[in-house]
């Protein structure tokens, strides 16, 4: 007889339990999560269902823990059987099952993968949906598909009255299916990866009512989320109004405005909607007329927030190395919507423009390690604190180690203790060179192991700085109580990037290298064949995910470490190179600059010197920026070389009595 061990949550899990039994495997552990109070537990408990079958069950914090690994292949299980169950399942745990490693998900994937699909198919408006039986991945239910059942929506299903469709659907599509699993013979279909949609995490507060939408799409919207689930909300005044039960109905007003309130009816941004069932945050489930005598309404009134008429104070931002391609970048978007006041230090302000002149920035020309005074003060005077100073690049921690150490570590952390002393909250730039050497194929926030060379390998000290900074960080964070976000920027590229002198002097990133070899006829120079694999970010896609961290809505950014890169743009150095050439050959200002000399391979050690180490691959998730603040970069890389490049050209033709042609509104940028 085949054994499984079943992963299963839910009213979904428990109907995958019973179908798994009835199918003749021995089912010899299941793996749920502990009942959480605040759902109400009006789903059927599977943990009750396999523990009357004289199963044995568990809640693990994260089954993929070394000890559970250990335990559950004690078990000798042939095969790995999930359903609603919230946690990813590693490549370790999918390797401990021979017969491999199925998840029953509540969508007709490729479509609606990831978090909620019940709920985001109803907020969607979906006529049809379904179950799908996946061989598990590294990605999240992006395996290939063994089968699928489709199941219609009707009108005025909700969440829980699709949820019991689905769960009758995943019973019978399991009992149809498993046979064939068992005997070998089951289909095996990749994904259509163009079809993908992927849906984040939903939380309460997603549940807001935006009266300017449509009515149809608020009633979906209160058909996805209607109890048991949180509830779909408005304001009246200070009040949380909940409404349960809605339909469409014809009417036109301004959004929001009451039109009646016996029947209660509210003008939304098409059409009408007729709230048949809702319930103040402290009142009883009553109907729309009923909640409108309740709330005093009457018609022309407007279901709105009272805001306070007083304007909200602006967010102070102390950045410390301003004047660096981040920092120059960040500050124009922090002050170009008027909410933050920007304090800023750095040793020159030639990269920040116009905005040196903004009323609401203020620069120190000063050194982290001097202007200490300054600093502290500033850091107690200020709301929210981004040290950027000393990002190093690879001929700087390979030959100056000593002041990577004593700028990255030492300084940053008496910063840090700024922070802890008065309350501020911190926003740390990380590097993804605190990956070191992980073997990883994509580069997880939360679980990727953080592996350096040996202790004689200079090149590590400024990844453990990093590193050691991070753990300090995140000490500070559950013990004294600190606020913070860390962030990894991802081989950003876009206008104002290092400059030519540095590059000069070997102290850059890659693409200003290749750059000025192209402006001064010099070959191309790939080091060690350039093969190193990067994913590069367009500076503004990696600034507006910064700016996100930084208004932290909701607070959900508070201890938390977000990757900022685009996992799509791998490239090796010599692609980009490639990239570069294409671009130069295509630019207007092509015909001052000399002819290309070609490439020359060159050795790590004789470019970089002694101790050059270098992953050959650096791709991240960006499962947390996605889930977090809503961010998924578009910018394909090409068009980033083209705007880095644009704005290197002009840089140097100007400083070398060139003419410069006018800019595109992209290059200006």
């Amino acid at each position: 007889m085949m054994k499984a061990v079943v992963l299963a949550y839910h009213e979904l899990g428990a109907a995958a339990l019973r179908a798994i039994r009835s199918s003749g495997i021995e089912v010899v552990a299941l793996l749920t999560h502990r009942d959480d109070p605040a759902e109400g537990q009006w789903f059927t408990s599977v943990a009750r269902e396999a523990s009357a079958a004289g199963i044995p069950v568990f809640a693990p914090e994260d089954p993929n823990h070394p000890l559970w690994l250990e335990r559950l292949s004690e078990f000798n299980a042939d095969l790995l059987l999930c359903c609603h169950y919230r946690a990813m399942v590693s490549p370790q745990l999918r390797g401990l099952f021979p017969q491999g490693c199925l998840n029953l998900h509540t969508s007709l994937l490729p479509k609606f993968r990831g978090r909620a699909p019940i709920n985001w198919v109803l907020v969607k408006g979906e006529t049809v949906t379904g179950v799908t039986l996946h061989h598990m991945s590294d990605a999240a239910d992006a395996g290939d598909i063994v089968a699928q059942r489709r199941v219609e929506i009707g009108a005025n299903d909700d969440a829980r009255a699709l949820t019991g469709k689905l769960a009758a659907a995943a019973e019978a599509l399991l009992k149809e299916t498993l046979p064939a699993v068992i005997a070998g013979k089951a289909s095996r279909t990749a994904q259509d990866e163009a079809a993908a949609t992927t849906m984040p995490r939903r939380r309460p507060e997603d549940g807001r009512i935006e009266w300017h939408k449509s009515a149809e799409a608020i009633r979906n919207l209160v058909r996805a989320v209607a109890h048991p689930w949180p509830g779909a909300f408005t304001h009246v005044g200070d009040r949380q109004v909940f409404v349960w039960k809605a339909r469409v109905v014809e009417g036109a007003a301004q959004a929001g405005e009451v039109l009646s309130v016996d029947p209660l009816v509210v003008a939304c941004g098409t059409e009408a909607l007729e709230i048949l069932e809702g319930q103040t945050a402290d009142g009883v489930w009553s109907t729309g007329a009923q909640l409108a005598a309740e709330l005093n309404l009457v018609p022309g009134m407007r279901l709105v927030r009272r805001t306070s008429t007083r304007a909200k104070p602006r967010t102070s931002v102390l950045v410390l190395g301003v004047n660096g391609f981040i920092g120059s970048h960040l500050c124009e978007r922090l002050l170009a919507d008027g909410q933050h006041e920007v304090y800023g230090l750095d040793l020159k302000s030639d990269n920040l423009g116009l905005i040196a002149a903004h009323p609401d920035f203020h620069f120190v020309e000063g050194d982290i390690s001097i202007n200490r005074e300054w600093i502290e003060y500033h850091i107690r005077k200020c709301d929210v604190l981004l040290p950027l100073v000393a990002i190093a690049t690879p001929i700087e921690y390979v030959r100056n180690p000593l002041r990577v150490f004593e700028l990255d570590f030492e300084e940053n952390l008496r910063v840090i203790r700024d922070c802890v002393k008065y309350g501020k909250r911190l926003v740390f730039p990380s590097t993804s060179e605190v990956y070191g050497m992980s073997t990883d194929a994509n580069f997880d926030e939360d679980t990727s192991n953080l592996v350096t060379g040996p202790i004689n390998r200079q090149r590590w000290i400024y990844s453990t700085s990093k590193q050691l900074l991070d753990r300090v960080i995140w000490a500070y964070g559950a013990q004294r109580g600190l606020r913070f976000s860390l962030f990894r920027p991802f081989n950003w590229i876009g206008p104002r990037l290092d400059s030519l002198d540095s590059a000069r002097v070997g102290s850059s990133r890659a693409i200003t290298q290749l750059i000025l070899n192209l402006v001064e006829g010099a070959p191309i120079l790939l080091v060690d064949g350039g093969e190193q694999k990067r994913c590069f970010t367009d500076v503004d896609e990696g600034i507006d995910c910064l700016y996100r961290i930084i208004r932290n809505e909701g607070e959900r950014c508070d201890g938390q470490i977000l990757n900022i890169g685009n996992p799509v743009n791998e490239h090796s150095i010599r692609e980009l190179a490639e990239m570069l050439v294409a671009a130069f050959d295509a630019h207007p200002m092509r015909s001052q600059f000399p002819p290309f000399a070609g490439y020359r391979v060159i050795e790590s050690r004789r470019y970089y010197g002694k101790g050059y180490e270098d992953v050959q691959h650096r791709r991240p998730s960006i499962r947390n920026a996605r889930r977090l603040v809503n961010w998924t970069p578009i910018i394909p890389t090409h068009t980033s070389v083209e705007r880095t490049l644009d704005w290197f050209l002009r840089q140097y033709a100007a400083s070398h009595g060139m003419p410069v042609p006018q800019a595109t509104a992209a290059a200006a940028r």
